[in-house]
């Protein structure tokens, strides 16, 4: 592939002063209002790294508190992350003007469902000190790769206005980045480490992204359980119907079309729903690059429980060559 067509996924992250690399549509104004954003005793923080099911959570743990009821929920529900700014352009003026969404946040009614991708270091301060509700969601640390790819292939896209030509030698450039650690929210396998410390905390709750796609209604009143909800069996079904994809991709295409009928410059709601799909890195990863991650995953989360199954799948499933 020529070069020259290769995407600069690099303009859509920024580093803060201790060389952390963040999106493109934050800065270190907006991060310093989220470690001092006050906490509420009855939030419920909704954590994971980038293209790990946050925007799914969300809306679950949304259709949780409203008994399934969908037609309860609306735009005000389905907030990108608090960190960022909400814009379709990442130019530094763009994104102060702008503002996180997180001054949206900080005005919404109890309980709030709050959605980052922050390591546990950079959350607000009150949320350390004196824990609400947090539930993290890891995922398959390939999946994710493959997730991202494709995500910030349409974000580039949105921000430049230049089609981003998809191929092996595509793939292989994104991946070097994130193997490296300098794409945005940094190493996967720091962010999950730094949050496994916290598993034993009493506020603390940690789902898999398979087990939510394997069986959603135990998930669910897992969730209910640690919010302090009780859902029937019929409030199950509808939370199931409400969180699937194809309920919320009719949702969020409904968001876009009010979003843009105000007028509002803002991302694509439909962006962030697809259908995550599992283990779709075996399409993907070539032989080197699946021995170069299996290797860094294996120094990397020995003493993390969370990821055993993970360490299964990168020894025994076979790439594309």
């Amino acid at each position: 592939m020529d070069r020259n067509k290769m995407a600069n996924f690099e303009q859509l992250v920024i580093f803060n002063k201790n060389g952390f690399p963040l999106p493109a549509n934050t800065n270190e104004d907006f991060m310093k209002e989220l470690y001092d954003m006050e906490v509420r005793e009855d939030d419920i923080f909704v954590v994971t790294y980038s293209k790990s099911g946050a925007h799914w959570m969300q809306e679950i743990v949304h259709l949780i508190l409203n008994e399934g009821h969908v037609e309860k929920l609306n735009a005000s529900h389905r907030q990108i992350v608090i960190e960022v700014a909400n814009c379709r352009s990442f130019t530094p003026e763009t994104v102060s003007a702008s503002g996180p969404v997180l001054r949206k946040v900080k005005s919404m009614p109890s309980p709030r469902v709050v959605t980052t991708h922050v390591p546990y270091s950079l959350l607000p301060k009150q949320l350390q000190e004196n824990p609400c509700k947090l539930i993290y969601i890891y995922r398959h640390p390939k999946d994710v790769i493959v997730s991202n790819y494709h995500f910030s292939s349409r974000i580039l896209e949105m921000c430049t206005g230049e089609r981003v030509l998809h191929s092996a030698e595509q793939f292989a450039n994104f991946f070097d980045l994130s193997f490296a650690a300098k794409f945005q929210y940094g190493s996967w396998f720091d962010h999950v480490n730094e949050y496994y410390k916290h598993k034993d905390d009493e506020s603390f709750l940690s789902i898999s992204f398979e087990a939510m796609k394997m069986d959603l209604p135990t998930v669910e009143r897992k969730i209910a359980s640690f919010i302090g909800r009780q859902l029937d069996d019929a409030a199950v079904c509808r939370v199931v119907e409400g969180a699937s994809f194809e309920s919320m991709q009719t949702s969020f295409k409904r968001d876009q079309a009010k979003n843009k009928a105000l007028g509002e410059n803002v991302v694509d709601t439909e962006i962030f729903v697809n259908k995550g799909e599992m283990r779709q890195w075996k399409h993907y990863f070539t032989a080197e690059q699946n021995h170069r991650f299996d290797q860094l995953f294996s120094e990397k989360m020995q003493h993390c429980h969370w990821t055993k199954p993970y360490a299964l799948h990168c020894s025994n499933e076979s790439s594309t060559s």
